[in-house]
């Protein structure tokens, strides 16, 4: 804290930051693009890192609350490699969070039309004079919880190549580094950009196939590769379909990171024809704030990776294909192709025979969906629904095998959930019919794309639930008798600071945790059988320990004991390591 203080009286911080003051009172971000940045000045913007780092997050992904609009580089779970301008320019905007960008900047090019934010960062330590200073200066004046103040572009200047700051975790998530790019039409993908070739080989991967059927159920399959970038769904009985038909697809891209990332463009061709389209070299503003436009929200995932993307025009609500518009018994060949920005494609063929087109009934618009016993009801009145179509609640007549398990298993009936042309933007909120919850047992939903069990954490009543839901799976409560997991973690994470920014007084000690249903409740670490002061980290998955090399003094060899309690009330077995000091 003094040395902070010193910085603050020093009489050229103390000027800066006088002329700082004098330009803003606004904490809003605002953007004087003047124009949209044209070929001539992208080789001009350069990777932003002093080593080819992976990408382990792309252009458009699909998150849970927005879009990624940006580029992560994965730094291995480590911070304070140095990150460089992009562009020559200014920095125009600083702010900081616990949350979101963390720390993070702007800088702006007004000769080229371009800005650049980098977020999460560690420190703004670099090649720009006064810019780490004024950092300390408004987290000791401004809100301990942050601050966004907009800066006087001569302030601060930048140049190509040069360090701005040292990657970090700020804000969220594991460290890394979060570039965007942004002109005055939208978003860029740093991907299109000559810098940003990344030599990648492998074309995307097709997981999965979902194809809406007009007032009809929908239609799920499986994508399996027949050869390299080559892929048929998994079905036995013919495709024989009619009407108006919205396919989705549901995959993504590995890039040399090995991450599952987003791909780059999409386009369906029926009989050789194009009918629809989709390149994300770029997105526009509005574009980017309703990821329903690009993908199906309540399938798409996070955990695993799985994006489902929109084979059809949402905006204008128009099918892939309408089936009426082929003559009766007409063969279709579909294909479906991924493509990466390094040009390789991969290809999903199937063909589709025209049924007889019959009149379809008209399915009334609704919001409430109930299973005919009465034990579930979804509400979606409070939710954007997306589409024409319908929910459908099937109470499943066995357990299926991956639902069994001697620790982890159903108490009550099952209920599939499915969408039929339909998506919801925000929450449905439901009831379950059910006597009584014991400690070891809750409401559970099974992503049958994730492949995982999540708990609702449902509110408890004397004879129901109260829960809210997100997407579609099936339903049902489970009884959890799995007891938490301690393990030592992979050796990536046994540093996650360079040399410059470990503090070398400390020893770390890292513990990966893990739990099959309910979740951890209590975390319990002992050192020499004392409680001993430790950090979760969420993301990674791990508890962290620091131990002063100072306690040497006292002895040599230290034992740290863990041990976990989950929701359920299952304990794991005490995980016992040694430090020697």
């Amino acid at each position: 804290m003094k040395l902070l203080i010193r910085k603050i009286q020093n009489p050229p911080i103390l000027f800066l930051l006088l002329k700082i003051i004098l330009t803003f009172f606004t904490l809003i971000i605002s953007f004087n693009f003047l124009f949209a940045i044209d070929k001539s000045n992208q080789s001009k913007i350069i990777w932003p890192l002093e080593e080819k780092f992976p990408i382990s997050g792309s252009f458009a992904e699909f998150r849970n609350s927005h879009m990624h609009m940006g580029l992560d580089f994965k730094s291995f779970g480590i911070n304070g490699f140095a990150v460089k301008s992009v562009f020559d320019g200014t920095v125009t905007f600083m702010s900081y969070s616990e949350f979101g960008y963390g720390l993070s900047i702007l800088i702006n090019s007004p000769s080229m039309g371009v800005t650049a934010r980098y977020a999460h960062l560690n420190d703004l330590t670099g090649d720009v004079a006064g810019l780490e200073e004024l950092k300390h200066a408004l987290r000791l004046l401004g809100n301990k919880q942050g601050f966004a103040v907009k800066l006087r572009p001569q302030l601060f200047p930048v140049y190509n190549g040069k360090r701005l700051a040292r990657l970090g975790e700020t804000g969220t998530g594991v460290s890394h580094l979060h570039l965007e790019i942004m002109d005055k039409e939208g978003y860029i993908n740093p991907l299109m950009l000559p810098n940003y070739d990344i030599s990648d080989k492998t074309p995307p991967t097709f997981h999965s196939v979902f194809i809406d059927v007009e007032n009809s159920p929908s239609l799920d399959f499986l994508a399996k590769e027949i050869s390299l970038g080559q892929y048929a769904l998994e079905y036995k009985d013919e495709l024989s379909i009619s009407g108006k038909i919205k396919i989705k697809a549901g995959g993504y891209d590995y890039m040399i990171s090995k991450n599952r990332n987003n791909i780059y463009s999409l386009r369906i061709r029926v009989n050789d024809r194009t009918f629809y389209q989709k390149t994300l070299d770029r997105m526009s503003y509005k574009e980017a704030a309703n990821r329903e436009i690009l993908y199906d929200v309540n399938k798409s995932s996070l955990n695993p990776p799985i994006y489902v993307y929109n084979f059809f025009d949402s905006i204008n609500n128009k099918p892939s294909v309408n089936l009426n518009e082929f003559p009766e018994n007409s063969k279709l060949n579909i294909e479906l192709i991924f493509s990466d920005a390094s040009s390789n494609e991969s290809v999903l063929k199937f063909p589709i025979i025209v049924k007889k087109q019959t009149t379809i009934p008209k399915i009334n618009k609704q919001s409430l969906f109930v299973s005919n016993d009465n034990v579930l009801k979804l509400d979606f009145s409070n939710a954007k629904i997306i589409g024409n179509g319908y929910v459908s609640i099937e109470k499943l007549t066995q357990i299926p095998e991956q639902f069994q398990s001697k620790d982890f298993y159903p108490v009550s009936g099952l209920y599939e959930v499915k969408a039929n042309d339909f998506s919801f933007k925000g929450e449905a909120n439901g009831n379950f019919a059910f006597s009584s919850l014991g400690q070891s047992e809750s409401l559970y939903l099974y992503d049958t794309l994730q492949k995982r069990w999540i708990n609702l954490n449902p509110k408890k009543q004397t004879t129901q639930m109260s829960f809210t839901l997100n997407r579609m799976g099936i339903l049902a409560v489970m009884k959890d008798e799995s007891p938490p997991v301690i393990s030592f973690p992979y050796l990536t994470y046994r540093d996650y600071k360079l040399p410059e920014l470990k503090d070398h007084r400390m020893v770390e000690r890292f513990y990966a945790i893990y739990d099959k249903g309910s979740g951890i409740a209590k975390m319990n670490v002992l050192l020499e059988g004392s409680p001993y002061p430790f950090e979760y980290d969420r993301d990674r998955g791990y508890i962290r320990l620091e131990i002063p090399k100072s306690f040497s003094k006292f002895k040599k060899i230290f034992f740290i004991q863990v041990q976990l309690i989950d929701k359920a009330g299952n304990i794991s077995p005490e995980f016992v390591d040694i430090v020697k000091l």
